[in-house]
């Protein structure tokens, strides 16, 4: 069955607005453990939050200003 760009548009916006329709994941909650993640540190090497597993505590800190004129 041949379908013209009519229907394939609403075909197309259909599925778009069902996913959009689904209700977002509420993320983690207060207790959960952390997820897994990866960030590169300001040493140039990524850091994993594995290699700290067992330790007493990670802080994770960022500075949305730091290193820019504002």
């Amino acid at each position: 069955m041949r379908m013209n760009l009519a229907g394939m548009v609403v075909m197309g916006l259909s599925v778009v607005s069902a996913a959009m329709a689904q209700a977002p994941s509420a993320g983690p909650q207060v207790g959960d453990p952390a997820p897994a993640f990866s960030l590169p540190g300001s040493d140039g090497a990524t850091h994993s939050l594995a290699e700290f597993k067992g330790k007493r505590a990670v802080v994770v800190a960022w500075y949305p200003k730091a290193f820019t004129g504002g």
